[in-house]
């Protein structure tokens, strides 16, 4: 099977202001030059040309073959993806989540053929998934009007799982004056919840500006008694470290934003020792320590990659990378009856590429014991990877609907 690597330069996002232009109704495609994908929408094509943003492979063993043993001979089921699906989902799977966006986004003023709503579906979960609710209701208004039907609407419980956990907000990139929209949306989700999740992973650049802006919202949201829980603020505390200088007065929000780091890893010490240098370099009163609000309080530490759910058998969640080799125990646990075997993917945020190739192994060697693998609820970026590794070919794939 042959997987596709891209070197596209990412283009200009173009999200808050855009009205594209009614186009024409899709002509059909021939059946003749129709893709074999290896699986069929639930629900048959609208008058408009769109497929439904439900894929579900009927058949799960659709595009493969038993050679004997439990052995699984594939075809290449992604040869009906479009590029730009494949493109995206990539990106997205490698941790590029601005530049998946901007491919997305440019995408939707193009004619994408059957490609359409999944494009779209897409678009919406990556939307969805950073936070950007300005940029998901900019996007519904457009879909609405171009192609004059109902629009998703920004789910009540953002990147949140089947069991109502706290929403999720990313924050990739630099973090600097420009980040505002990103940030404004950290007080909107903590309208609706009580914790939200920030996820700064893929923070790599922090400047005066932006970290003003951060400490500012979390002053906020703690004064109307709400958390924000801050996930890998360790990376965020070793980003700042080199600017937190004791007896050099140089840029103050960065140190307190430092200080916030240390307080939400539970680091007692650390924060007691910098907020007297603080108060020395700055000659200012320090910041107090607040166990209230220590990242591992707000939402205790859980297993992040496979745990039952709301007393489902069986879950993937979180971030799944590395192609650990536990990452998938749950898969195979001898226990588990034969038949049918629901995965629940409610809360399963990202897959990496080598770890979805991982995963077609794990079910391919699964449907040899007698159990037919069946994810459900998997979000539309996810989906489009497993489907460009060929997973649809070894398992039913039910994505998420906005």
């Amino acid at each position: 099977m042959a997987f596709s690597f891209f070197k596209k330069t990412p283009a200009t996002p173009q999200v808050e202001t855009r009205k594209p232009a009614r186009p024409a109704a899709p002509s059909a495609v021939p059946a003749s030059r129709a893709p074999d994908t290896g699986f069929a929408s639930s629900v048959a094509p609208s008058s408009a040309g769109l497929i439904s943003l439900d894929f579900v492979s009927k058949d799960p063993l659709d595009g493969a073959r038993r050679t004997g043993k439990g052995e699984l001979e594939v075809r290449d089921v992604s040869s009906g993806l479009h590029p730009v699906v494949e493109e995206a989902a990539m990106l997205f799977a490698n941790g590029d989540d601005e530049a998946a966006l901007s491919v997305l986004e440019k995408a939707t003023f193009d004619e994408l053929g059957n490609s359409t709503e999944q494009v779209w579906a897409m678009l919406f979960d990556l939307c969805h998934a950073l936070g950007r609710i300005d940029a998901f209701e900019a996007h519904a208004l457009a879909y609405a009007e171009r192609f004059e039907r109902s629009a998703p609407t920004w789910p009540a419980t953002p990147s949140g799982g089947a069991c109502g956990g706290p929403p999720t907000l990313t924050l990739s990139g630099k973090l600097t004056a420009a980040s505002q929209p990103s940030i404004s949306q950290i007080e909107r989700l903590s309208a609706k919840a009580p914790v939200v999740r920030l996820d700064l992973a893929r923070l790599h650049e922090v400047d005066e500006d932006g970290a003003r802006l951060l400490l500012d919202v979390l002053t906020d949201v703690r004064r109307r008694g709400h958390g924000v829980a801050m996930l890998s603020a360790a990376g965020l505390r070793d980003l700042l470290a080199p600017r937190v200088v004791p007896g050099q007065a140089e840029g103050p929000a960065q140190w307190l934003l430092y200080l916030e780091t240390l307080q939400q890893l539970g680091d007692e010490a650390n924060f007691e020792e910098f907020a007297i240098q603080y108060a020395i370099t700055f000659e200012l009163s320090p910041p107090s320590w607040d166990a209230r609000w220590v990242a591992s309080a707000l939402v205790p530490p859980a297993a992040e990659t496979a745990q039952p759910v709301c007393g489902g058998p069986i879950a993937l969640r979180g971030e799944i990378v590395g192609a650990r080799q536990d990452a998938f125990a749950v898969l195979q646990q001898a226990d588990l009856p034969q038949g049918l075997m629901k995965v629940d993917c409610s809360d399963l945020r990202r897959m990496d590429f080598i770890s979805a190739g991982l995963l077609f192994n794990v079910i391919t060697a699964v449907q040899a014991t007698g159990r037919q693998p069946r994810l459900v609820d998997v979000r539309p970026m996810v989906a489009a990877l497993l489907l460009l590794i060929g997973v649809a070919a070894v398992a039913e794939i039910q994505q998420r609907r906005f």
